[in-house]
């Protein structure tokens, strides 16, 4: 799966167009399982990532380390689908 690269200023932008950390957010959901399966694994995946940051925190009130785990994300994502390998890369490459 391939995204366009992520920056900070993402998380603050007002706009009608989708933004890619919403369509990498989409595609955890959807290899978690979908629903609230898919919503937990995509919070592991991002905590894995650096998000350290609680569920209701919005990334635009950290945007740089929103930036940069969802980019480790992203390079992962171009890897593989695998659910445990994604959190494998994550959290160590």
């Amino acid at each position: 799966m391939q995204f366009p690269e992520i920056q900070a200023d993402d998380f603050t932008k007002i706009t009608t167009d989708r933004l890619p950390h919403q369509d990498i957010e989409a595609a955890l959901i959807h290899i978690g399982g979908s629903g609230v399966n898919g919503s937990k694994y995509k919070t592991s995946v991002m905590k894995a990532a650096g998000w350290k940051y609680e569920r209701l925190t919005t990334y635009a009130a950290h945007p740089e380390v929103a930036a940069v785990a969802f980019n480790k994300v992203r390079s992962v994502l171009a890897r593989t689908q695998d659910q445990e390998q994604i959190i494998s890369l994550v959290e160590n490459g």
